[in-house]
C-alpha cells in the first residue's frame, strides 16, 4: 500500500461506486445485522473518497463518527469536499494502511475492497481488530472476481462464447502468485476472521445486481458506471502491446492474451456502437463477513 495509484482513479471511484450497493439492503445490515442502535464510532481502512462514510452516516444513529484512513491524499480531498457543508463528525487521515497504528479504540473497523489489493491481508485485518474495543466489530466487503465474472450479461452479446473465464481465473491465480494479490479474499474472508480469533464470524452477500437498460431514468448514469467498471474507452495500438506484454508477465501466454485483449476490445466496443440502447445485467458479487471482537 505504499502506492498511490488510486490517486488517479478518481473518477473510477466516483462512477463505479454507484453501482455497488442498494440503500436498503445497507440500512438492513445497520438495523438488522449489525444492530447499531446507539451512536458509534466507525474507521474506516482504505477509505478512498468516503463512499462508505458517506452511505453509512445517514444511517447511523445520531452522534456517530467516521475516521477514514487512506494513502491517496487527492481521494482524501475530495472526501473532505463532500463532508464540507454537513453536520457529521468524520476525519481523515492520509496513511499507509502498513504503517498505520490507531491512537484509539473504535465501536467499527471497516474495509471495502482494500484487502484484495494487500499481499498480507492478514496483518491488516489485525490491525482493524485492534483498533476495535471489546465487544465491537470487525467487517469487510470484498469482491470474488471469480464469481463476478460469471455475473455479467449483455443483451445481444455472446459473451459466453469468448470463453474468456478460464483465461481470466488463470490471471487472478497468477495475481496471487506473483503481485500477492488475493482477488478471491471476498469468498475466504469469514475464515481469515476465525483465524484472528473474531467470535461470532458470519457473512452474507451484497443484494446489489446492476440492471441497465434505455428505460429507467437514470439509464446514462448506469451505463457510464458499467462503462466504467468494465473496460476503458480507449485504447490505441502501443496500449494493445503494453496490455499483452502485461498479461504475457502474469504467466498467460501470448495466444491467450491476444484472445483476452481481442475479446475485452469486442465487448467494449459493443457497449460504445449500442450505447443508446443497451441493456446489461452486471453483479460484482460482494461478500459482507463480520466478527465480534
Amino acid at each position: 500500500m505504499g502506492e498511490t495509484i488510486w490517486n488517479n482513479a478518481l473518477e473510477y471511484l466516483k462512477k463505479s461506486r454507484s453501482a455497488w450497493w442498494n440503500e436498503d439492503y445497507m440500512r438492513f445490515l445497520v438495523e438488522r445485522v449489525w444492530k447499531i442502535t446507539e451512536p458509534v464510532s466507525i474507521i474506516d481502512f482504505g477509505c478512498g473518497i468516503g463512499f462508505l462514510g458517506k452511505s453509512l452516516l445517514p444511517m447511523l444513529p445520531v452522534g456517530s463518527t467516521y475516521t477514514g484512513i487512506d494513502i491517496g491524499d487527492k481521494l482524501l480531498e475530495e472526501a473532505k469536499r463532500d463532508f464540507q457543508n454537513t453536520n457529521y463528525q468524520v476525519e481523515f487521515i492520509c496513511s499507509d494502511l502498513i504503517k498505520f497504528v490507531a491512537k484509539e479504540k473504535y465501536d467499527i473497523a471497516i474495509c471495502q475492497t482494500v484487502l484484495q489489493h494487500i499481499p498480507d491481508p492478514l496483518s491488516i485485518l489485525e490491525k482493524m481488530k485492534s483498533a476495535v474495543k471489546d465487544g465491537g466489530l470487525v467487517i469487510g466487503i470484498e469482491i470474488s472476481r471469480n464469481a463476478a465474472s460469471g455475473a455479467f450479461y449483455v443483451d445481444g452479446f455472446e459473451y459466453d462464447k469468448l470463453n474468456l473465464l478460464g483465461i481470466e481465473q488463470k490471471i487472478r491465480c497468477n495475481s496471487f502468485d506473483t503481485l500477492k494479490k488475493d482477488f478471491e479474499i471476498g469468498v475466504k474472508l469469514p475464515i481469515y476472521m476465525q483465524k484472528i480469533g473474531l467470535n461470532k464470524v458470519q457473512a452474507r452477500m451484497n443484494d446489489f445486481v446492476q440492471f441497465v437498460n434505455p428505460y429507467d431514468d437514470d439509464y446514462c448514469e448506469q451505463l457510464e458506471a458499467l462503462m466504467y467498471a468494465q473496460y476503458d474507452d480507449k485504447m490505441t495500438e502501443e496500449m494493445r502491446q503494453q496490455f499483452i506484454e502485461a498479461m504475457i508477465n502474469r504467466g498467460l501466454s501470448r495466444e491467450e492474451a491476444i484472445k483476452m485483449f481481442e475479446g475485452q476490445k469486442a465487448i467494449r466496443d459493443y457497449l460504445q456502437e449500442n450505447k443508446k440502447s443497451i441493456s446489461a445485467v452486471n453483479s460484482h458479487c460482494m461478500f459482507i463477513s463480520s466478527g465480534i471482537v
